[in-house]
């Protein structure tokens, strides 16, 4: 069986503007090839495989001059580049492939890092894929992922389905699915548009309407961009209100080195750092700077401090019992 990723290699550099000879091919360490029947039964395999015909060009290059130059053509590769996706991998399996790279492209600090380099080479291959604030994750069995499967399709399609949630079956669009602390959600919304949150792994049933119904695709009340982008807010407890964390000298650089979105501020002030956001999350942002200890104080809003306070002590109270 011919080696895929080396057919993929082999495959840019004749559609290159440049083109390539056989001396340059093997001269490549990285390509691997060790004689010219190798190369030549590769041009087959690109052929056969691909459908991309590897040809000889008039012209030649190399220290002799005459070693001749072969190519692909391009338009062909870019049409093979951009069917790819949907040639290898069923719809169920492209979206699965998507929700993926969400999860990667959003949380993973190294491909965040790494994205000028990973991403065009992903997309060199299989065409354009979007990836937005999103992470895939948690324990999935059978019957939670066939139910990934049909919210994702209902994302995608804008159908409208039923589903079960603690008992409860109603009629309900999915706006979008999304990883948040390990869980996977999705934001849905009624015929209404108004939206809210569900556990994946807590729906217990998904069923789509027996006759589908030209049911109008209402606005959403969220702006999902937005939400996906607070990083407490997730879930929305309260309407947005502007925070102040105050940090130590060490933790402030340790958070100033995190990527954060863009409606986050950190700001050095004499010895110590402040960490500003405009959030809707209470109880994640309270969790956060109570997981930090004595390296974080919260200085506004007033009420939120508050109930850090009341926390704090009822924390002591209760380890203060016999």
């Amino acid at each position: 069986m011919p080696n895929f990723n080396k057919l993929i290699v082999l495959a840019s550099k004749l559609a290159s503007d440049e083109g390539v000879t056989i001396q340059e091919i093997l001269r490549d360490n990285d390509m691997g090839y060790n004689s010219r029947s190798c190369i030549y039964q590769d041009f087959y395999n690109l052929e056969n495989s691909f459908g991309l015909t590897p040809y000889k060009t008039e012209k030649n290059r190399g220290k002799s001059g005459r070693e001749a130059i072969y190519r692909i053509d391009k338009e062909e590769w870019n049409e093979f580049k951009s069917e790819f996706l949907t040639r290898t991998f069923s719809d169920k399996e492209r979206r699965r492939l998507s929700f993926m790279l969400e999860s990667i492209g959003s949380l993973s600090p190294l491909v965040t890092v790494s994205t000028d380099d990973i991403i065009p080479k992903l997309n060199s291959i299989i065409g354009d894929i979007s990836i937005d604030s999103a992470k895939y994750g948690g324990y999935f069995n059978l019957e939670a992922t066939n139910i990934l499967d049909t919210l994702l399709e209902a994302q995608e399609t804008k159908e409208l389905l039923y589903i079960t949630y603690y008992g409860e079956r109603k009629q309900l669009f999915v706006i979008k699915c999304f990883v948040f602390s390990g869980g996977t959600y999705c934001y849905v919304m009624n015929q209404e548009g108004k939206s809210y949150m569900l556990s994946v792994q807590r729906i217990e049933r998904v069923e789509r309407q027996l006759i589908k119904k030209n049911t109008p695709y209402p606005k959403p009340d969220v702006d999902i961009e937005k939400a996906l982008s607070d990083p407490f807010g997730i879930v929305r407890e309260t309407e947005e209100f502007d925070a102040v964390v105050k940090l130590s000298d060490g933790q402030g650089y340790y958070e100033k080195e995190k990527h954060w979105p863009d409606n986050v501020k950190i700001e050095r002030e004499d010895d110590h750092w402040l960490y500003k956001v405009r959030t809707c999350g209470a109880y994640w942002l309270k969790r956060w700077v109570m997981s930090l200890g004595k390296e974080a104080e919260l200085l506004e809003p007033e009420w939120l401090r508050n109930e850090i306070r009341c926390e704090m002590e009822n924390i002591v109270a209760s380890y203060q019992k016999q």
